[in-house]
């Protein structure tokens, strides 16, 4: 009988280690900075759109950010910069130069040195930047960034309830490259062809993560990181608090279960409100 238990332990802690095994080394979304020209301007108008504001603070570099947080540990940050001082805020800077807007998308993965290896591996110049690893200014793959999740000690409940029932940040919408989808291809992460149906119509690629997906849109110009998806409890809610506020959500014939604002109201960013799956 002791045999018998034993031989079960071993086959259990050997299915374990398996399923850890083949768990992908990219779990979901992050989060995404989008760069703003007036902090508090755009903290009222995420307000407005239905977002509690976590208040954020003022970096050593002059940096001063601001968060819309969701219990699942994605977000969007609201960011600026005052002057340039090192690399991230002369970044800043020279972004706002050609108008507000995200810079970076974030990605999540629980075991970052096992990212870095799996990118070596492939030879992508992926580098250990302070907790993230990012790719080097002039990488096609600059605007990616790798990271972790989790909770800070100054996160509180009430900043994860949101008035229009947002839940968490689910996707990005990403202008497409062979460099993109190398990248994704190396970490085994299926590329599936789609129409897409909203403020990008049209035959995209789409990476579907675990825990949210990156949307590869065929798109001109410098910008990289295009929208981002936020899904929510009650799209009904999610659109009367946008038009309460004076906004005017885009709606699509194609899809009853999400609307869109635009860059011109949201700091360069197309905003994605989306009913999340039951």
């Amino acid at each position: 009988m002791e045999m018998i238990r034993n031989s079960g332990a071993i086959l259990l802690l050997l299915f374990a280690t398996a399923v850890c095994a083949q768990q992908p080394l990219l779990q979901g979304v992050n989060h995404t900075p989008i760069v703003v020209s007036n902090l508090e301007k755009a903290e009222a108008d995420f307000q407005a759109m239905g977002f509690t504001i976590k208040p954020g603070r003022i970096h050593p570099d002059g940096i001063r950010n601001a968060h819309v947080k969701f219990a699942n540990e994605t977000e969007l940050e609201l960011i600026t910069a005052s002057k340039g001082v090192d690399d991230l805020s002369s970044e800043y800077l020279k972004k706002l130069e050609s108008g507000e807007g995200p810079v970076y998308y974030g990605l999540f993965a629980p075991d970052l040195t096992k990212v870095l290896n799996k990118a070596h591996s492939a030879g992508l110049p992926l580098k250990s930047d302070d907790g993230l690893l990012t790719f080097p200014v002039g990488s096609p793959l600059h605007a990616i960034f790798f990271g972790m999740l989790g909770k800070v000690s100054t996160d509180r409940p009430e900043y994860f309830v949101h008035r229009n029932t947002a839940t968490r940040l689910s996707g990005f919408w990403v202008k497409d490259s062979k460099e993109i989808r190398e990248l994704f291809r190396a970490f085994n992460v299926p590329l599936v062809d789609s129409a897409s149906c909203g403020a990008f119509p049209s035959r995209i690629a789409v990476a579907r993560l675990p825990n949210g997906s990156v949307f590869l849109v065929p798109q001109s110009g410098s910008s990289e990181v295009l929208g981002a998806r936020v899904d929510v409890r009650s799209i009904s809610v999610a659109e009367a608090t946008l038009r309460n506020a004076g906004f005017k959500p885009q709606k699509y014939l194609c899809s009853n279960n999400s609307v869109w604002l635009p860059p011109s109201v949201a700091h360069g960013i197309w905003l994605q409100f989306a009913q999340s799956p039951q």
